[in-house]
């Protein structure tokens, strides 16, 4: 069921220029390139009022536009160096989309993690609408005890943890606190909030 009431996209940066697997965004996996299972899982979704990949990369958006998708090539180079988070490609392309047409929501999607079922998103969307002025975000219950090297120059061979008590010991499933991974599939948010901040994060976080 499309929730129309409140008009929400989905956009994908996909840059062409990965340095760590060249070319990754496109990748086949079992004959399908890695975009197509972000691409239907969001169109299953059937929350998302319209669907943008921006790149910088020809061949991505050929793609893109292949899946039915909206493309939208990158006006500025620098937005797809390796130093520039992809929130400054999003919130360019939500800019140049007009007030009054501007959608209310908006889901930051990276098309690496395409295991991401229709009923996450959909679950995440209404999410959002019941919690419009938070971020939500993909998220996996965390199960690792971490460790942080001490930022003391005169101890730097001391390590301190970071997620548990230094002098207790106790299994995971009597933990106090629950804790989560930030797994970076998507995040969404309310379209006005995040363009405003430059940045995903501008107020509290919901995990999803």
């Amino acid at each position: 069921m499309k929730l129309s009431n409140n008009k929400c996209c989905a956009v994908i940066p996909a840059r062409g220029g990965s340095k760590g697997v060249p070319g990754k965004n496109i990748k086949l996996l079992n004959g399908k390139p890695l975009l197509q299972y972000t691409v239907d899982s969001l169109v299953d979704a059937d929350c998302f009022d319209k669907i943008i990949v921006t790149s910088d990369s020809h061949e991505i958006l050929s793609i893109a536009s292949d899946l039915g998708v909206d493309a939208y090539l990158r006006v500025n180079a620098e937005e797809s160096n390796d130093l520039v988070m992809p929130d400054i490609p999003t919130i360019s392309y939500l800019e140049t989309i007009p007030m009054d047409i501007r959608p209310e929501f908006t889901f930051m999607i990276q098309c690496t993690s395409p295991l991401v079922k229709k009923e996450t998103y959909f679950h995440a969307y209404q999410t959002l609408l019941e919690n419009p002025d938070l971020t939500v975000f993909a998220a996996h219950e965390a199960h690792v005890f971490l460790w942080q090297q001490s930022s003391s120059t005169a101890s730097n061979d001391k390590w301190l943890p970071i997620n548990h008590p230094f002098h207790e010991r106790i299994g995971r499933q009597y933990a106090k606190h629950q804790q989560v991974n930030e797994l970076g599939a998507f995040y969404g948010f309310r379209t006005s909030s995040f363009i405003k901040a430059k940045h995903r994060f501008f107020s509290q976080a919901l995990p999803i």
